[in-house]
């Protein structure tokens, strides 16, 4: 990940418009890290959200194979249509302390930065041209993070708000070959728009730049808008019938080049504008830059068995290649002047779950799954502060009419507690983070299915 800046003055000039350059690439960047579990969000309907993802799209008529795997179109028997609402309630508590460089304690409140309720909406159609050949639509936002921690929160040094949304639309195919087997293909258009907030201790840097105010006491909030026009990305996968009663599908995702670009502005205590101001002669205190953050490949693994006309067992297994984001590096005119590591490493997610009809117009969705985390500590972020997750779906369908069904799914996660100990860079303060985060999440989803 790159962020390119003019050519740099010498002396504090030069290291002080180094250190908003380096708030600027955190703010602009250390999302990316958050494209973990949290991150990543489940894709597909209130039924594939009580299963736990189990078996993918692999049930009948599922149209959000369009998305996860468009191979499964292909033995689709009707055209459909759907429509997914999505709310989560995330919860982050820390359990620590922030100290300034000087080691003192920093001053604030330790609210709940991922409290808030959000809401989304998924939508996904099928479309059967003939008894081989299915096309298929969706628009999706696989990928969503939003924290908001207050001004003062002692944690501020570290993040205050964050705002990530990836919105991404699919046009597919399935093309069944024979009764046993199908492929699939699909082309994906990419957008993402992120808003990042957080606070300078100018007060810090000012005295180890050698200018005469304490830490604490000249706090500025830096605030980044940035967004990417739509990138291309692909999809492919098969599915095999070896019995009338197995499916087996695989899926690849590609992994999405992004490069964000914005703007960004300084606003806050007027001793720090001013301390600013007075270290970047000519240069105001809003801006423009740019920086790299990849929509990761994923690879999905399903089965599913049908047991009888009543009961229906899946099974999943989701690879997403997280290690590729290794770290966040500063450049100027092809000189690297900083370098964040991140080290993720690359994760799965493990699934079991299926559906029961209590009757014809009844059915009970289940499933269990391990969520991993990419982050590692040392670099783990208050933006995201992820960790490995266990999560228990249920849900109910109904049928209300021959061709319109409704679902419920419900999700709870339980997030191992995760360690976050972290120095900021020293043109950024220096102030330290140690601590724990006491982490879960609740996700509610509805949908409706149309046959046509």
């Amino acid at each position: 990940m790159n962020f390119t800046l003019p050519r740099q003055k010498s002396g504090s000039a030069a290291s002080a418009r180094i250190a908003i350059s380096v708030a600027i690439i955190a703010a602009l960047g250390l999302p990316a890290l958050a494209q973990a579990a949290s991150f990543q969000l489940p894709v597909g309907s209130a039924a594939t959200l009580g299963r736990a993802g189990a078996g993918g799209s692999l049930y009948d008529n599922d149209p959000t194979a369009a998305y996860s795997n468009p191979a499964a179109l292909g033995f689709f028997t009707e055209s459909v249509h759907e429509t997914t609402f999505m709310g989560l309630r995330p919860t982050a508590k820390f359990q620590g302390n922030f100290t300034d460089y000087a080691g003192k304690p920093i001053s604030g409140s330790n609210p709940d930065g991922f409290g808030r309720p959000k809401f989304m909406g998924n939508g996904a159609s099928a479309f059967k041209i003939n008894d081989h050949l299915v096309i298929g639509t969706s628009f999706n936002v696989p990928y969503a993070l939003s924290s908001h921690y207050n001004s003062n929160w002692a944690g501020r040094y570290f993040g205050n708000r964050t705002a990530i949304r990836n919105y991404q639309a699919t046009l597919s195919a399935g093309y069944k070959v024979n009764d046993e087997f199908s492929m699939g293909l699909g082309v994906i258009a990419s957008y993402t728009r992120a808003t990042i907030g957080t606070t300078i201790d100018a007060g810090s840097t000012a005295s180890l730049l050698g200018r005469p105010v304490p830490p604490q006491a000249a706090d500025v909030y830096l605030n980044v808008n940035a967004k990417r026009s739509v990138e291309v990305g692909y999809v492919f996968g098969f599915e095999y019938k070896p019995t009338d009663r197995d499916r087996i599908g695989a899926s690849y995702h590609s992994r999405i080049q992004n490069t964000l670009s914005g703007t960004y502005n300084l606003s806050g205590s007027a001793t720090g504008l001013a301390l600013i101001g007075a270290a970047m002669p000519g240069v105001g205190l809003t801006g423009r830059g740019s920086a790299r953050l990849d929509i990761p490949a994923t690879a999905n693994f399903d089965y599913l068995h049908i047991f009888n006309s009543r009961f229906t067992l899946g099974a999943s297994a989701q690879w997403t290649g997280w290690g590729t984001f290794k770290d966040l590096a500063l450049s100027s005119n092809g000189k690297q002047l900083v370098s964040l590591p991140q080290n993720n490493k690359d994760a799965w997610m493990y699934s079991i779950g299926g559906d029961y009809r209590f009757t014809d117009r009844w059915t009970l969705h289940a499933g269990i799954a391990y969520d991993e985390t990419p982050t590692v500590d040392g670099t783990r972020d208050p933006r995201l502060p992820d960790g490995s997750r266990k999560i228990v779906g249920v849900g109910f369908g109904y049928q209300a009419t021959r061709k319109l069904k409704l679902d419920m799914g419900y999700q709870h996660q339980f997030v191992s507690n995760v360690r976050v100990s972290q120095q900021n860079q020293v043109l950024l303060g220096a102030g330290i983070m140690n601590g724990y985060f006491e982490d879960s999440g609740d996700l509610l989803s509805l949908t409706a299915t149309y046959h046509f």
